[in-house]
């Protein structure tokens, strides 16, 4: 039986965040910084350029330590899912059972095990983004819907607003909410709506295609399980008002738009967007000034 699961996170396009807009990197790991992961003692998490490592701190005792485990990891995931939405900023995932060490030495921190090699190597062969849940942790999930990628890994669905919105809808829209707001039945439509419409548009404009195939593969899970709602959004440029009448999200609308802007603000003034900023005008070259041409 399995006593510490281990959740990899891999930040994607983090090579050409660091060449082409450090502040973006910034902006990471000021939202890194938020999680809701760091509010338990329970968790662990490491952070080493683009990739996050959670972990249980105590081994799991019995099953239902296990389920709470997975769980909270499996939230864990959806919480940084929803913080990146809207920024342009995707990972992928993986949630793994098995062996992890972590310890400090007087001038360096050790971290090593079974689990952190097969979430490296399961996370780099997955060409999708989101979450990715193997086997041994499966076995435990009580919470999220799944869906088989291979014979170790399932996809998971990080989206439970528009899970509830399905199952309430059957499938048929618009749906009829009696004139009571979204937020009462399912909160974070909007958020996830916004986050199928940029899957949408990187998996047909992403000018590398290999790119391109990670939000195809992203967009086609979605599509077998919600399929008339995506071919209804997809259809009406994801429009709320195809899912419920106009206006029913409005405040979590205000909400999401807010929020956005916030992560995309929080970088600003870190040590980091300090040093950027620091850099670049170091950097700067200094153009000469250009003397007015005289008159002969």
């Amino acid at each position: 039986m399995s006593q510490r699961f281990l959740l990899y996170i891999d930040i994607l396009g983090f090579s050409e965040m660091t060449r082409k807009d450090p502040r973006k990197v910034a902006r990471v790991y000021a939202i890194l910084n938020t999680l809701n992961a760091h509010n338990s003692s329970r968790y662990k998490t490491i952070v080493f350029s683009d990739t996050i490592l959670i972990y249980n701190v105590n081994p799991a005792r019995n099953d239902e330590d296990r389920a709470d485990l997975v769980w909270y990891l499996t939230e864990f995931a959806e919480d940084l899912h929803h913080r990146l939405t809207g920024q342009d900023i995707y990972f992928r995932a993986a949630l793994v059972a098995g062996d992890f060490f972590h310890y400090e030495l007087e001038n360096i921190e050790c971290f090593f095990g079974g689990a952190l090699i097969d979430a490296y190597l399961a996370e780099k062969d997955i060409p999708s983004t989101g979450l990715f849940i193997d086997n041994e942790c499966a076995k435990y999930n009580k919470f999220f819907r799944m869906a088989r990628f291979n014979n170790r890994f399932s996809f998971v669905y990080l989206n439970r607003s528009l899970e509830a919105l399905n199952q309430l809808s059957g499938g048929r829209y618009p749906l009829d909410l009696m004139n009571s707001p979204g937020e009462d039945f399912a909160p974070f439509v909007p958020w996830q709506v916004l986050f199928l419409k940029d899957v949408h548009l990187q998996m047909r404009t992403h000018p590398q295609p290999h790119v391109r195939t990670k939000f195809l593969t992203t967009w086609d899970f979605y599509l077998k399980r919600y399929p008339e709602m995506l071919r209804l959004l997809e259809q009406s440029q994801f429009d709320l008002a195809t899912l419920a009448a106009p206006g029913s999200w409005a405040r979590a609308e205000r909400t999401m738009e807010k929020e956005i802007r916030y992560f995309k603000r929080i970088g600003s003034g870190t040590s980091l967007s300090k040093s950027i900023s620091g850099w670049n005008a170091v950097a700067a070259p200094v153009l000469p000034v250009q003397q007015k041409n005289k008159k002969a």
